[in-house]
C-alpha cells in the first residue's frame, strides 16, 4: 500500500468519524458552509464548484444541519460528473465534513487520476458537399487528435464548427448520423466516431421587403447577391449591415424562410421599421484649445421616397465659427454609394495669429470597398487669410480621394481597436485653380488591452505637402500641430515654423506621435499616463520632434470619454505645464 492510498483511507475515516461525532449535532439548526476543493487546476475546481450543489447552495447562505449532511454525502458522485469534460473518468476523492459552532467546513481532496487520451478519431462525410474544402478542412483540424485528453469542449467545439460551416455555406440540412466517443476505462483511451451528412446546397430565392416609405428599386441595389446563387449566411449579414447603416431605419430583420424553400431556394423576408422623419442635437462643451463652443445639427431622414437625405450643422467657438448643409442622393456612382452635394462657410481666428475666411461647395462619392470606406470628392474653395507675413485669396479647384478603416469591439470604451485613414487631395494652377498643390496625409489608431484593467493607446500622423508656391496656400491646408488632440503641453496649433516675427506660419511636412497607457480602476473613471512627439516643419525629421509627457484621468460617461490631462511641453526652454480637457471617442 502507497502513501498516497494509506492518507486517503485516513481522510475517508475521519469523515465517518466526524460525521458520526457530530450526529447529535444534526437537527433542523442552520449554520454556514465554507467547501474547500484541493488538488486540482483552478479551472477544473471552478467546474466542481458549478456542479457541487453543496457549493452552489451554501453560497446563498445558511443551510440546515440535514441539508448540509445530504448534500455532502452526495458530492462523490457530482465530482465525478464533473471532472468528466476535463478526460478525468476514475479520480480518486477523500471527504469530510467539520461542524463548527460559526460555520461547518466540507473538504474535498481530489486526486484526478489518469486523464482518458484519445487513441482514435474517425470523421466521415457523405452527401453531395463532402469533397467541399470548408469540411475537409475541418476534418484535418478537429479540435481532438490522437494522443489528446479527451476533452469534451473540444469535442463540441469540433461538432458546431461542422454546423456552422454548413449553415454559413448554404448546406441548411447537414446533420450528424453518428456522434461516438467510446471510452476504455482500463486503457485510458477513447475514440471518436462522427458521421455528418451535409444534404444539398441550398441557394438564394427571391428578396420580399416588407416596407411602404422608400422606392423598391432603392432597396434592391444593396442586396449582394442574385435569385439562384448558393445560399451563404455572410451575404445575409452584407444585407443586414447595408440597411442598417442607412439613415432610414430604426430596425432590420433580415429572415430566411428555410420552411418555404421550393426547388431547394430559400425566400429572404426584410422586415423595415422607418425612423422619425427629422432628428435634431444640439451640445455645448469647452476645451482649452476652443474655449467654450456650442453645436446643432439636424437631418431630414427622408426628403422623398428615392431616399434622398439631406443635412446641416453648425459650430461656434471663440476661435472658428463654421457651418455646412449636405444633400445626399443614394446609390448614384455605385449601387451602395452616396453621391452627396455640399456647401460651407468657416472662420477661424485661432490665437489671433491667424485670420481666415472660406467658403467652400463641391461633390463627393461615398462607398465601401474592401472593408474600407472610400471618398472621392471635388471641392471648390475660395478662402481669403492672414498668416504671420503671408496674406492673400486663394481659389481652389480640388479633387481628392479617402479611404478610412475602423474597428473595435467596444465604442465607448475599446480594449481592442483600430482606425485607419489615409487622404490625398492637391490641384493645378490655371483657369480656376490659383495654385499647385498635393497634399498626402495619413493617420492610425491602436488600442490594445492587456492585463485586467490596463490598455495601451498609440496614435501617430504623417502629412505632407508637395508645392512651390507653399506661401500661397490658405491656413486651413498647411499643417500645425500641438494642443488637445495632438501633442499636449504645447498650445493649439503652436507647434510649425515661425517667421521673423516669431508668428506661426504652418508647415509642409507633419509628424506625430503618441503612447498612452491608462488603467481602469473604477467602472467609470481610469487613470492615463502618455508621451506625446511631434511637429510641423519644412521636411520630415525626427529631430525636429518637440516632446511633451504627463498623466490624466478620464471619466467614462454616458455621452463619451471626457479627459483631464495636465502635461509638462519639455521641448520648451522653461517646460511649461498646461492643463488639457477634451471629449469623445478614443477611435
Amino acid at each position: 500500500m502507497d502513501r498516497s492510498t494509506s492518507s486517503f483511507r485516513l481522510l475517508g475515516a475521519l469523515s465517518i468519524t466526524t460525521l458520526l461525532a457530530g450526529a447529535p449535532l444534526i437537527a433542523q439548526d442552520s449554520t454556514r458552509v465554507r467547501v474547500d476543493i484541493t488538488g486540482v487546476s483552478t479551472e477544473i475546481e471552478r467546474n466542481v464548484r458549478l456542479v457541487l450543489q453543496l457549493a452552489q447552495e451554501a453560497a446563498d447562505g445558511p443551510l440546515t444541519h440535514t441539508r448540509i449532511v445530504h448534500l455532502h454525502r452526495r458530492a462523490e458522485t457530482e465530482i465525478e460528473t464533473a471532472l468528466r469534460p476535463f478526460g478525468y473518468y476514475e479520480p480518486r476523492i477523500a471527504k469530510s465534513l467539520q461542524p463548527g459552532s460559526s460555520e461547518w467546513v466540507a473538504l474535498y481532496v481530489i486526486d484526478p487520476g489518469v486523464p482518458v487520451r484519445v487513441r482514435n478519431v474517425n470523421i466521415v462525410l457523405n452527401g453531395p458537399g463532402a469533397d467541399a474544402l470548408a469540411f475537409r478542412n475541418l476534418v484535418t483540424n478537429f479540435p481532438l487528435q490522437q494522443g489528446d485528453t479527451l476533452r469534451d469542449q473540444r469535442y463540441e467545439a469540433g461538432k458546431l464548427a461542422f454546423l456552422t460551416a454548413a449553415n454559413d455555406s448554404g448546406y441548411l440540412d447537414a446533420n450528424f448520423d453518428t456522434t461516438l466517443v467510446v471510452v476504455d476505462r482500463d486503457a485510458h483511451t477513447a475514440n471518436v466516431v462522427l458521421r455528418f451528412d451535409t444534404g444539398s446546397r441550398y441557394k438564394f430565392g427571391p428578396v420580399r421587403f416588407e416596407q411602404d416609405f422608400l422606392d423598391e428599386g432603392l432597396l434592391r441595389k444593396r442586396i449582394p447577391f442574385k435569385e439562384g446563387q448558393p445560399y451563404t449566411h455572410r451575404k445575409l449579414l452584407e444585407l443586414q449591415t447595408a440597411l442598417a447603416e442607412d439613415p432610414y431605419f430604426a430596425r432590420v430583420e433580415v429572415l430566411p424562410q428555410r420552411n418555404e424553400a421550393k426547388d431547394l431556394e430559400v425566400p429572404i423576408r426584410v422586415l423595415l421599421e422607418p425612423r422619425k422623419l427629422w432628428t435634431y442635437e444640439v451640445g455645448v462643451g469647452y476645451g482649452t484649445d476652443t474655449g467654450p463652443r456650442g453645436r446643432s445639427n439636424g437631418m431630414w431622414r427622408r426628403i422623398n421616397s428615392a431616399g434622398h437625405y439631406a443635412e446641416a450643422g453648425i459650430v461656434l467657438s471663440q476661435i472658428e465659427q463654421t457651418g455646412w448643409g449636405k444633400y445626399n442622393i443614394p446609390g448614384i456612382g455605385h449601387k451602395a454609394g452616396v453621391f452627396t452635394l455640399l456647401a460651407g462657410f468657416s472662420r477661424a481666428v485661432p490665437r489671433n495669429s491667424f485670420a481666415t475666411r472660406t467658403y467652400l461647395g463641391g461633390a463627393r462619392i461615398s462607398r465601401h470597398r474592401l472593408g474600407w470606406a472610400e471618398t472621392v470628392s471635388l471641392t471648390f474653395q475660395h478662402a481669403g487669410f492672414e498668416i504671420g507675413v503671408d496674406s492673400g485669396k486663394a481659389n481652389l479647384l480640388m479633387p481628392g480621394v479617402g479611404w478610412e478603416r475602423s474597428k473595435a469591439d467596444n465604442k465607448m470604451f475599446p480594449r481592442r481597436g483600430i482606425k485607419t485613414t489615409i487622404e490625398f487631395q492637391g490641384s493645378t494652377s490655371g483657369l480656376i485653380s490659383t495654385t499647385s498643390f498635393l497634399q498626402l496625409k495619413g493617420t492610425a489608431k491602436v488600442v490594445y488591452g492587456f492585463l485586467p484593467g490596463f490598455r495601451v493607446l498609440a496614435r501617430g500622423e504623417l502629412g505632407r505637402i508637395f508645392t512651390s508656391q507653399f506661401h500661397e496656400l490658405p491656413p486651413t491646408l498647411r499643417f500645425f500641430t500641438g494642443g488637445d488632440v495632438s501633442v499636449r503641453g504645447y498650445g493649439f496649433e503652436t507647434l510649425a515654423p515661425r517667421d521673423s516675427l516669431n508668428h506661426v506660419l504652418g508647415g509642409p511636412a507633419l509628424v506625430v506621435g503618441s503612447a498612452e497607457v491608462d488603467y481602469r480602476f473604477l467602472s467609470r473613471f481610469a487613470l492615463a499616463a502618455f508621451v506625446d512627439a511631434g511637429n510641423a516643419m519644412q521636411k520630415l525629421s525626427v529631430q525636429d520632434l518637440a516632446y511633451g509627457i504627463g498623466g490624466g484621468i478620464r471619466f467614462i460617461s454616458p455621452i463619451g470619454i471626457i479627459r483631464l490631462d495636465g502635461a509638462f511641453g519639455l521641448s520648451s526652454t522653461n517646460k511649461p505645464f498646461r492643463i488639457h480637457i477634451t471629449m469623445g471617442p478614443d477611435l
